[in-house]
């Protein structure tokens, strides 16, 4: 028993004191303890309420779904630790009292039977302390089981929010979903019991000290009673403070993620101080908030000890009062039994009703995060999807308020009619309290392996119409029906860190011929001959150590490397040479695509003679759609562009020519060569240094408060002595 309790923890103490620790030597944690096994435990008992809030007609409770997957064990363990309780604590002190009865002149006591009293004490100490601590244990295992299945719920909705929720939301509340208010899980778990233990408690022990007080019993637990609505509200009072912290915590999160987004610009203007000024603002706003909790909660915990020895003061001195005589017997199991009244409810009982009340807070804000809108989900098919793949076809379809008139489903049936993408009167808004559309009336079709591309001026709406596609923006009408499987390339390359063929294969397996192909079509060849490692070389976060075109070149990799029927590329040509964007158009999109369906947003209109289909959007409606000789007739003046386009485009071509030779590399794919190593960030070792602690203490203040914290603390301990030796002193009077 002892080597499963402690001696398992050992070797790594002893590994700890040899050397320093590292996430190597830590234990595989258990199956029930993974993210995974209890994220998906949690997401399944969530889409089952939100289908039985949307029968039900009523909103959906996360506090229902946790209740559900923790609160039958956390009830269970509760059970056990209020019949501990009840069981150790409440016969201590009658134990308590038999020992100081055999000491008392009178007594005529065996000392057999003072040992039984001193074993019964000792056994309700052990007995306490294993139960006990026990249940802290499994209780704290709980907590963090919550605490890591929401937080991967959290972390699985960041990944599905559609661009309508993310302009609601902000990265800094993600992030302190994830880091802070999760963490009220661990703190407030174990104190569930006391809502319903402390009241039951309250009723046993006052129930004890009638039998040995009698009336004074009510007015001692009267006194303690009347403390409780004042510790209520301050309970109350902290969660108000806890939410206020928390939306400063966002703002503070969100303001530091844009200052990381765009500390090149910071450095390259000398703006600094400037910034860390505002960081500062934002930082004493939420400290702010923070002392305020703070306060509340230092008066909060004062209370414990006040109205433990008030109760004792009001009980003893009424049970004088009515003419009775104090003995030590009666004033140790009293005090006995009003410590222990004291400690469930002036400590844990208003405790765990601030500590419910944060986490009600932090279950709420993760709620309204949960609830947030979605990219539409592909596994929902429609009726029309459903009957074209009886013949083999596959089409996705974003259905809001379709009318599917305009498409003869029994030609999709029979299989004649073939769709790339068509899309059919499309309106759509980004949110429901904007006026504007972001799209307006837009028709588009796009043939089965065609190239279609999409122009227009900055925010016409081009790349709101991809994310319509991509089911990111949410349709007011119309009908999208897309062919196949997407690959996407966003107009803002994104990278993470890992190597640049990691960022390529996105985790998909490695087709080496393939992965050359794409590399010389997507002009990387050349990079690669120049970057340390080849495609192997680690990237900094968002890509930090290469050039924008590379990025870009590299983004634009990442979705043609993905075998998929459509192909939807945001202007992958801006960020590139002329050179290198007449090679990314004709060799990959046009060669090496030529085959699939493909939808082209850019601003390069020399590129457009060889696209099927041309369409000009403007304030988010079509302007104009045909081929280029037909936009190039029209009198609109975004088509008049088209022909100054000509003559740059010939120029292009012989820029070209002249580049081609540094186009036609030898291929640097380090296939067989070892993977660098990332640098491990600098670890600083040995003891914690005086320095540390000297500016931690300066930290908190000067030395003249730190000096008077230390002597209204040592003042408190004196008074709480003082009570004490006043009770002993009562004790031995002489009766009266």
């Amino acid at each position: 028993i002892i080597d499963k309790c402690i001696i398992w923890t050992l070797p790594l103490f002893k590994k700890g004191f040899k050397r320093d620790l590292n996430t190597e030597d830590l234990y595989s944690p258990l199956k029930e303890h993974q993210s995974n096994y209890l994220g998906d435990k949690l997401e399944r008992l969530w889409n089952v309420e939100l289908e039985q809030s949307e029968i039900k007609k009523k909103e959906p409770s996360l506090l229902k779904v946790i209740v559900k997957a923790f609160g039958t064990r956390t009830f269970f363990y509760g059970c056990l630790i209020a019949l501990s309780e009840l069981l150790f604590k409440v016969t201590q002190p009658l134990f308590m009292g038999g020992l100081i009865r055999y000491f008392s002149p009178a007594s005529n006591m065996s000392i057999e039977t003072a040992f039984l009293y001193v074993g019964g004490i000792v056994m309700c100490s052990v007995g306490n302390v294993l139960s006990r601590q026990s249940y802290m244990m499994a209780m704290f295992h709980i907590g963090m089981k919550m605490r890591v299945g929401v937080c991967s719920l959290v972390y699985r909705k960041a990944l599905k929010l559609s661009m309508a929720a993310m302009r609601q939301t902000t990265v800094g509340q993600s992030v302190n979903l994830m880091s802070n208010d999760v963490n009220r899980f661990d703190n407030s778990v174990h104190l569930f019991v006391y809502l319903w233990y402390g009241p039951l408690q309250t009723l046993v022990m006052l129930y004890l000290m009638w039998l040995e007080i009698g009336f004074a019993a009510v007015i001692g637990v009267a006194t303690i009673l009347l403390v409780i609505p004042i510790q209520a509200g301050f309970g109350r009072m902290l969660s108000v403070f806890r939410l206020r912290t928390a939306r400063r915590t966002d703002e503070r999160i969100r303001f530091m993620n844009e200052i990381i987004v765009g500390i090149q610009v910071i450095k390259m203007y000398a703006w600094e101080k400037p910034f860390a000024h505002l960081v500062s603002l934002a930082r004493r706003r939420e400290i702010q908030a923070v002392r305020y909790a703070c306060y509340i909660r230092g008066l909060f915990f004062s209370f414990e000890k006040f109205s433990a020895k008030i109760a004792i003061f009001a009980s003893i001195v009424t049970y004088a009062a009515i003419g009775n005589d104090i003995t030590a017997e009666k004033m140790f199991v009293v005090t006995g039994y009003i410590n222990i009244l004291i400690k469930s409810m002036t400590e844990f009982f208003p405790r765990s009703i601030a500590q419910i009340s944060e986490c009600f807070v932090s279950i709420k804000r993760t709620y309204k995060f949960l609830l947030h809108d979605e990219i539409a989900d592909e596994t929902r098919l429609s009726i029309m999807e459903r009957t074209s793949k009886k013949d083999g076809d596959n089409y996705k379809t974003i259905d809001n308020n379709v009318d599917y008139n305009k498409v003869n489903s029994k030609s999709i049936v029979n299989g004649t009619h073939k769709i790339g993408i068509n899309i059919c009167d499309v309106t759509a808004k980004w949110s429901e309290d904007l006026n504007e559309n972001a799209l307006t009336n837009v028709n588009l079709d796009v043939k089965p392996g065609g190239l279609a591309a999409v122009i227009g001026p900055v925010g016409s709406g081009k790349t709101s119409l991809l994310h319509a596609i991509l089911k990111e923006l949410p349709l007011k009408s119309g009908s999208i029906l897309v062919g196949g499987s997407i690959s996407y390339a966003s107009q803002e390359p994104w990278l993470f860190t890992g190597s640049v063929r990691q960022n390529i294969l996105f985790g998909q397996p490695m087709d080496r011929i393939r992965y050359k192909q794409v590399v010389r079509v997507c002009a990387l060849e050349r990079d690669f001959e120049l970057l340390p490692h080849g495609d192997k070389t680690i990237v900094g976060d968002r890509g930090i150590t290469l050039s924008g075109g590379q990025r870009a070149r590299i983004n634009l990799a990442r979705a043609v490397y993905k075998e998929a029927d459509l192909y939807i590329l945001d202007d992958p040509l801006s960020a590139v040479d002329t050179h290198v964007g007449r090679h990314l158009f004709e060799d990959c999109i046009c060669d090496f695509l030529h085959n699939k369906t493909r939808l082209l947003v850019t601003h390069q209109l020399q590129y457009l003679q060889t696209v099927d289909n041309i369409l000009i959007l403007n304030n988010g409606a079509v302007e104009a759609t045909g081929t280029y000789q037909e936009l190039r007739e029209l009198d609109l003046e975004f088509a008049k562009q088209l022909d100054l386009e000509v003559e740059d485009m010939e120029l292009s071509a012989l820029d070209l020519c002249s580049k081609e030779l540094e186009l036609i590399v030898i291929t640097h794919l380090s296939l067989n060569e070892p993977e660098p190593v990332k640098v491990a960030e600098m670890r600083k070792r040995g003891n914690v240094s005086a320095e540390v602690y000297q500016s931690y203490c300066a930290a908190s203040g000067n030395w003249c408060l730190i000096t008077f914290v230390l002597f209204i603390t040592v003042l408190a301990q004196i008074f709480i002595s003082s009570a004490d030796y006043w009770m002993s002193f009562c004790s031995i009077l002489p009766p009266s």
